[in-house]
């Protein structure tokens, strides 16, 4: 099988993660990479034994088959607009654009080109995640009630997270998205019906004007509700956790802390899940981020000229739920969907 020839618009944290992720994914191999500084460019191929590095788009483009853009926020429409016209298959990182409008016409861009367009969000092929999706499927839970996910840490790793201009909102543009596309995605995909959300800054007010906390409210139109979390004052470490509360059944995933998956029902299950009582399931720490199970899914896609289960329609679905949440946070009341 001929591997995709795939370039990195961006040399930042998340084009770090790509590297280590691929070296995991037998269908594509990172041949170029893109910098707004030449500089950083050449260090990063030096540094991953990248062939090409630039700080021009137009020229990393006909070196690639597939085009990661991992570029700030501001500038994923541009990039993966440029990427799509050039007839390349485009992966782009979350949040999916800084609009409404740049995220349609991501979409328009690459099905006008005729090439496959995948989300990046991670967080749907993380295996605790998927195990607490089957877990749920199964019926263990009974009718599933409410769900709570938090995303948090200490704040950016990079000064452009802490500017309007770039990012095109604060934590909510930067974790939330997160939070609320795996909600969605646990639950199969349902629409949302309402949007309540409150937002503060309240640790980095030396450094940005934007948000650093927020807690989302969800009303799914089946009747579930959902709280998302996401969080830059949270002091030591990152936390990525959710739960399930269900009619006969809890579930507690815990993504980084090592405690694992718990989960307590009192129904009986399936014989491949573990037995009734509280459990605890511990992954592979190599994988359980998702990162390559999601590049070899979308690229697999390509190939096929399949769907991916991350899509650039999830990213808009999410963006308008983002865009919700800040006018209810601006007005102070709920804002019904679409």
């Amino acid at each position: 099988m001929t591997q995709f020839r795939v370039g990195l618009i961006g040399s930042g944290g998340i084009s770090r993660t790509y590297m280590a992720a691929f070296q995991q994914v037998p269908e594509g191999e990172v041949v170029a990479v893109w910098s707004r500084q030449r500089e950083n460019a050449d260090r990063f191929a030096a540094e991953f034994e990248i062939g090409f590095a630039t700080d021009r788009v137009e020229e990393l483009l006909p070196q690639v088959d597939v085009v990661c853009v991992n570029s700030p926020n501001a500038c994923h429409a541009q990039h993966a607009i440029a990427a799509a016209g050039a007839g390349k298959h485009v992966i782009v990182e979350k949040p999916l654009a800084v609009s409404l409008e740049e995220g349609r016409a991501i979409i328009d861009a690459c099905a006008a080109a005729g090439v496959g367009l995948a989300y990046a969000e991670e967080l749907p092929f993380v295996p605790k995640f998927e195990r607490a999706r089957e877990i749920l499927e199964s019926g263990a839970l009974g009718e599933i009630l409410y769900l709570t996910q938090r995303e948090a840490h200490g704040g950016p790793y990079s000064p452009w997270f802490f500017t309007r201009e770039e990012a095109g909102g604060g934590v909510l543009m930067d974790m939330a998205c997160h939070a609320i596309e795996l909600v969605r995605w646990v639950l199969g995909k349902p629409s949302v019906a309402k949007v309540t959300a409150h937002v503060a800054n309240s640790l980095h007010r030396d450094k940005t004007e934007l948000e650093d906390h927020s807690v989302i409210h969800l009303e799914f139109a089946d009747g579930i509700t959902a709280t998302c979390e996401a969080s830059w004052v949270l002091q030591g470490g990152m936390q990525s956790r959710l739960e399930l509360w269900g009619t006969v059944g809890y579930l507690d995933v815990d993504l980084l802390h090592g405690r694992g998956l718990e989960l307590y029902t009192h129904r009986g299950r399936p014989q491949h899940m573990a037995p009734p009582g509280w459990t605890m399931t511990l992954t592979d720490w190599v994988v359980e981020n998702g990162y390559p199970q999601e590049l070899s899914h979308f690229l697999q896609c390509f190939r096929e000229g399949a769907t991916p289960r991350e899509s650039g329609s999830d990213g808009l679905v999410v963006l308008e739920i983002l865009v919700a949440a800040y006018e209810s946070a601006a007005v102070g009341r709920t804002i019904a969907l679409p």
